[in-house]
């Protein structure tokens, strides 16, 4: 598990998925590129092996450090890298894992995205001992190095570790199935987030572009975040969801409604936003710019709900 924090914590939803994580598993392996606090490594020392390392390569770079850190992977049934840039929903990861022991993939996760390339969202995903000892997975961690800009990382190393274990012949699957309804709703809220991004095109070539983003395939993590209300059928909230409310959906109703219906989960995770908003300012793809109101009836801004 990669961790990071700017004060050194271990905040309330970061134990949480610490606890449920050393809860189903034989082996937890944290590696951390923060400055952690002398209380924060005590506590995290009783539940996992703790690696510190300094804050560079991203959390590729510190799946790299713990899983050279944690000896022969093949001896394990599975193994698994993730980080803290999400609330896991459910008490336990062994609903997760009892379910997927039982689909017929190589390796999988919690979702899986078609932005760039088909691929797994690194944030967790799992591998078979086959996998984990195949040659495509030693050479893909070997040549691996740091990088410094975030879209390198996910370009390189996220959906290139998908891509290196699909033309090796693996196939993978995810927890998170989408139903035509999900998928119907996800193309909507695309429309809605296109229609947004743009100013009111003027030109064919405008027009042109403000399709085809409009018809970009979705990041479920975002335009579906609120299926964590359908009995945790998607089991997490990504931060960065909460933080930038990408798709002004009303990021702010969601966090509500999770606090209520997960108060365990989401216990404290408003504090930590508002806490470290400072450090995490609005990046320009999360900005989004002011339409026509004559546009909204043929970009209906479709709401996060409470679960059916």
């Amino acid at each position: 598990m990669a961790h990071f924090d700017v004060a050194g914590e271990l905040r309330p939803h970061v134990r949480g998925q610490v606890e449920a994580l050393a809860a189903s598993v034989d082996t937890l392996l944290v590696c951390t590129t923060a400055q952690l606090q002398d209380s924060a490594r005590a506590w995290l020392n009783e539940r996992a092996v703790v690696v510190e390392r300094a804050n560079y390569g991203y959390d590729f770079f510190s799946y790299k450090v713990g899983l050279d850190a944690a000896g022969d992977l093949t001896a394990y049934d599975e193994v698994v890298v993730c980080n803290d840039t999400y609330v896991f929903a459910l008490d336990s990861y062994a609903p997760v894992f009892d379910e997927m022991a039982a689909r017929p993939c190589d390796f999988w996760g919690l979702t899986g995205a078609e932005r760039v390339a088909p691929h797994i969202q690194s944030f967790f995903i799992a591998f078979r001992p086959w996998v984990v000892g195949s040659r495509a997975f030693t050479t893909f961690w070997e040549e691996m190095e740091p990088i410094s800009k975030r879209r390198q990382v996910i370009r390189r190393y996220e959906v290139g570790m998908s891509r290196r274990l699909y033309e090796a012949g693996f196939v993978s699957d995810t927890y998170f199935v989408e139903t035509p309804e999900d998928q119907r709703i996800a193309r909507e809220r695309m429309r809605w987030w296109a229609a947004h991004r743009s100013h009111f095109p003027r030109t064919r070539a405008e027009v042109r572009e403000w399709r085809e983003r409009a018809n970009e395939p979705w990041n479920p993590a975002r335009s579906l975040a609120d299926r964590v209300l359908d009995n945790a059928r998607l089991p997490y909230v990504k931060i960065d969801t909460l933080r930038y409310d990408p798709y002004n959906l009303d990021a702010k109703r969601l966090l509500e409604l999770c606090e209520r219906r997960f108060p365990q989960r989401f216990d404290g995770v408003r504090e930590f936003l508002e806490e470290t908003a400072q450090y995490y300012p609005l990046r320009d793809t999360e900005r989004l710019l002011p339409t026509p109101l004559a546009l909204e009836p043929l970009f209906p801004r479709v709401r996060y709900s409470d679960a059916r």
